[in-house]
């Protein structure tokens, strides 16, 4: 990989979630007691959409929101923390007296975190209220599915327009917008719901071997699962364990770093803006793989987005990675086994 994206950095579009979160980093995680203390506390914007907004722009990517705000101290806060980012808002809509998506974030000593969300009142996924001309010379349209109607409405533009699009999916929700996506980059969770399994010791499996094995090749059964069409690539994110991805030709797995876990939250959204400006500025997938591996484990090592690294910090952790491994042939490509 080059230190820079070229002669001109990419442009992203981000479309979906902009949430507020209120993160307690709690003492004990189940609690024991009626009252369990918190030894830390903060307010700060989330939501998938917003943070892979941040996380391009911190690689230098041009990044452009669409997202709804809530008419409120929430929204404002949010807006204000993503211009103060380089996010672009041109296309982010303020519905007059709705209230904002916001979400009780718990992390537990081991860095993993627990979301309860409150969906906020009147955030009318409308796309006809936005403006979407900011969508002309990007070069990935990422969507995370929370607003389906403008989910829709950017995939459609990208498929009129030959820009790849990108999905961040959680779940198995709105299977026919995530059968129309270009590069589906799903998590565990929703792999493990692909095919019916439980996960074994909590998201993102444990350090065992053995448990890493069978949640590697638990991903890439999920991948035949999520596969709605034979060109769609698609990917499974692991956490602490990397990724698999099939790019219709082979399949592979990226490890990832390890790290001193602070806190997860937000972890996989990284990964999804930076796989999105990766594929914006034309890498390779396994390159894209890389970078994105690289600035979901780095967001892991701090607090909040005050963790997302730049280009030059990102690329260098990507370079000492190994390299990645072949699983097989993909069942995708004609020449695969059945």
């Amino acid at each position: 990989m080059s230190d820079g994206w070229g002669i001109a950095p990419p442009a992203v579009a981000c479309v979906g979630l902009s949430c507020r979160d209120h993160v307690w980093r709690v003492e004990r995680f189940p609690p024991a007691v009626s009252r369990t203390h918190a030894d830390g506390y903060r307010a700060e914007g989330g939501g998938p959409a917003a943070t892979a907004a941040v996380a391009a722009a911190r690689l230098g990517a041009r990044a452009r929101l669409w997202a709804i705000h809530g008419d409120d101290d929430d929204g404002r806060a949010n807006a204000a923390e993503l211009r103060a980012s380089g996010v672009d808002l041109d296309g982010c809509h303020v519905p007059p007296g709705a209230r904002s998506f916001v979400s009780a974030v718990l992390v537990a000593p081991d860095g993993e975190r627990y979301i309860f969300p409150y969906r906020g009142r009147g955030l009318a996924d409308e796309p006809a209220a936005h403006d979407w001309s900011g969508l002309e010379g990007v070069g990935a349209v990422l969507v995370d599915g929370r607003h389906p109607r403008l989910a829709a409405h950017a995939v459609a533009w990208a498929a009129a327009h030959g820009v790849p699009s990108v999905g961040d999916w959680g779940d198995l929700r709105h299977p026919e917008l995530r059968a129309r996506i270009d590069h589906l980059v799903a998590s565990e969770e929703a792999g493990r719901e692909a095919v019916g399994a439980h996960a074994p010791g909590g998201p993102g499996g444990t350090a065992d071997d053995h448990v890493a094995d069978d949640t590697v090749a638990l991903a890439v059964r999920a991948i035949g699962a999520l596969r709605d069409r034979p060109e769609q690539l698609v990917a499974v994110t692991l956490g602490p364990l990397g990724c698999v991805w099939d790019d219709r030709r082979d399949v592979w797995w990226q490890a990832a770093p390890s790290v001193d876990v602070v806190e997860s939250n937000g972890a996989g959204d990284a990964f999804h803006g930076a796989y999105a400006a990766a594929v914006a500025g034309g890498l390779a997938v396994a390159d894209a793989v890389r970078l994105a591996t690289a600035v979901g484990a780095l967001r892991c090592a701090g607090e909040g987005r005050a963790a997302l690294p730049d280009l030059r910090t990102a690329r260098e952790l990507a370079d000492r990675l190994p390299p990645p491994t072949h699983l097989g042939r993909s069942r995708a490509h004609p020449g695969g086994p059945a």
